[in-house]
């Protein structure tokens, strides 16, 4: 059940430092959906190989901590905040973790697993950062 507060979210981009493969990505998600439930969390992970890209959404503090502890995680560096700031409603409100990798091949199986072509989200002003990951879903990171 997601709690009824102020709602902020973080969007940030950085360098992935090693090539996750599929079953530890797998995982990894299966952990990060499961604290993300726990703390009330939402958002979007996109995985290039060479890049994460990840909105989240929730309420203030606990987007701190997890921010936080992402900052500190040794699968990339040179993070890169794009958005941190209070919002009206979430972008994701049914998704604790939605994924996207770039390079589909052998990871459109995953539990989470966008489509980028069946995959619709609210519209959202150009400015915005969820607009932002919508042309994620759209194209492939160059």
């Amino acid at each position: 059940m997601l709690r009824s507060q102020v709602m902020h979210h973080i969007m940030y981009i950085s360098t992935a430092l090693v090539i996750v493969q599929e079953a530890e990505l797998q995982e990894m998600l299966i952990q990060y959906r499961r604290n993300n439930l726990r703390d009330a969390i939402t958002g979007l992970l996109l995985y290039s190989g060479e890049h994460y890209v990840q909105l989240i959404e929730g309420a203030e503090e606990d987007l701190r901590r997890l921010f936080a502890k992402i900052s500190k995680d040794y699968h990339h560096t040179n993070l890169i905040k794009l958005a941190d700031g209070a919002i009206r409603q979430r972008s994701f409100e049914n998704w604790s973790m939605g994924f996207r990798s770039v390079n589909e091949q052998g990871l459109a199986s995953l539990p989470g697993y966008l489509n980028p072509t069946r995959t619709t989200l609210p519209h959202q002003p150009e400015e915005s950062p969820v607009h932002v990951l919508q042309q994620f879903l759209q194209q492939d990171l160059a």
